[in-house]
């Protein structure tokens, strides 16, 4: 089930905001405008020192040539890749490998978990909760230009677009994840406990928060990702935009009907909790992420519907939510599994806290739900053998030098057993293979403007007669 333009778009799909597909947005913007591809290539090989624009080389339709004695030369090998076609798994896990022999100044993944590269956050609930005049008063800052030249029109953000919450709402997300990053770090130094409202421990203060009268919950989601990469046009009438939906394409290492092999869309996927009471509404994320460690930040997306709308299906939940004692359960288990990870991150002074070689973000799901469930209902899995090994170690070297709470040192062998029991989806063959494509096929989203997606979809509904 190759398809030509992996980022095709389906036509009759609506979701309120006019779209574009990729190919004829640079058909209609950067080509017009008198480049030629050979031109704009070039142009983008020189900008490729900018971090937002490294997506590109991904995006790039198939056949793209960039010389590679334009390239940065740390990018020259993963160019190559890529223009001779999609990353298979398999590519992905060794380049997630590689990405560990990237040494830069950055840093320490423990330090940003604990907060200290930052302002000292809240002490209280009540300031936590609080929106300063300083905050209500703030604008929205806007996106920084990224690759003007190479535009003819095109911008690379998401012009025309809000967030689903204020600044000041997201903000307070923000100060709310440190919050639980800072407890969860009291793992780190037992003998320095750090308290708020009371509490060392982020399960101690969810349960005392829903005694005070909060509804708080958290479920598992994947959608497309795009690394928040966003790119649109100006409409015929010059007074409104049209959103050009990115997606990462990808093989899959998985047979479909006929002999030929799948492609889908990287996924991005999260543990999501919302916290309510009143007015007041909280949103967070946990992930192994690009920020440079592991742990919660803020869901602060920029609302795009073709990508992250909770109502129409471009968002996928995983099981049912989880609250009370399964959340608290949880709420240990990311406690811990950022603990393994953030250390194993600086020991080995990983690029990006380990982002890739520890997990991608679906592999830090996949860890979550296979620890506390007992399955995983998610593709890619590519937290590969060796990193695997390198966290078992880790955990047995924080079991003899930490002293942990009961139901902290459970969630440390909950973690330790999912290490062992989670699939890894770099090669798979036989019934490892059936099952790989079963998870792909549960994890799609229900609904998307991308033909591939929808493919995915019908092939689900007609699994029992895959042979």
């Amino acid at each position: 089930m190759a398809t030509p333009d992996p980022l095709a778009l389906e036509s009759s799909w609506n979701c309120g905001v006019p779209l574009i597909g990729f190919e004829e947005a640079l058909e209609q913007s950067v080509f017009r405008s008198g480049l030629t591809r050979s031109d704009w290539l070039q142009r983008l090989a020189h900008q490729l020192h900018r971090p937002q624009l490294l997506p590109l080389l991904w995006l790039l339709p198939r056949g793209w040539k960039l010389a590679p004695a334009a390239l940065p030369e740390r990018l020259r090998n993963l160019a190559g890749l890529l223009e001779r076609g999609l990353l298979s798994p398999g590519l992905l896990a060794a380049l997630a490998d590689e990405l560990t022999q990237v040494k830069a100044a950055q840093p320490s993944a423990t330090r940003l978990w604990r907060g200290e590269s930052g302002t000292p956050g809240p002490r209280n609930l009540e300031a936590l909760l609080a929106l300063s005049a300083e905050d209500v008063g703030a604008a929205d800052t806007k996106p920084a230009a990224a690759g003007e030249d190479l535009s003819g029109g095109l911008l690379w953000h998401n012009a025309g677009l809000s967030h689903e919450q204020s600044a000041p709402e997201r903000r307070r997300n923000t100060r709310t994840a440190q919050v639980l990053n800072r407890l969860g770090a009291n793992l780190q130094h037992g003998n320095e406990t750090w308290t708020f409202e009371g509490c060392s421990s982020a399960s101690q203060w969810l349960r005392a928060l829903e005694q005070d009268g909060w509804q708080i919950k958290a479920q598992l989601r994947c959608s497309v990702a795009s690394f928040g990469f966003g790119a649109c046009l100006k409409d015929s009438s010059g007074a409104g935009w049209r959103q050009v939906p990115l997606a990462l394409p990808m093989r899959t290492g998985l047979l479909g009907p006929g002999g030929q092999e799948l492609q889908s869309l990287l996924p991005h996927s999260c543990l999501e909790m919302s916290w309510e009471k009143g007015d007041v509404l909280i949103r967070l994320q946990y992930y192994q992420g690009t920020e440079g460690f592991c742990g919660w930040e803020g869901l602060n997306d920029l609302s795009r519907p073709w990508q992250n709308d909770r109502r129409n299906g471009t968002v996928h939940y995983l099981g049912e939510p989880w609250s009370g004692e399964r959340l608290w359960r949880a709420l240990d288990l990311c406690d811990v599994a950022a603990l393994v990870h953030n250390t194993e991150g600086d020991e080995g002074e990983l690029w990006l806290g380990g982002y890739g070689a520890l997990g991608f973000c679906i592999d830090s799901s996949a860890l979550l739900q296979q620890a506390l469930d007992g399955r995983c209902d998610l593709f890619p899995v590519l937290l590969g053998g060796i990193w695997r090994e390198r966290l078992l170690k880790r955990c047995t070297l924080i079991e003899e030098s930490t002293t942990m709470e009961p139901a902290h040192a459970e969630a440390l062998q909950s973690y330790r057993r999912a290490l062992l029991e989670l699939p890894f989806d770099g090669s798979a063959f036989g019934a490892a293979a059936l099952a790989a494509r079963a998870r792909l096929l549960r994890c799609q989203p229900k609904s998307s403007p991308f033909v591939l997606v929808g493919q995915l979809n019908a092939l689900a509904s007609t699994a029992s007669t895959i042979d």
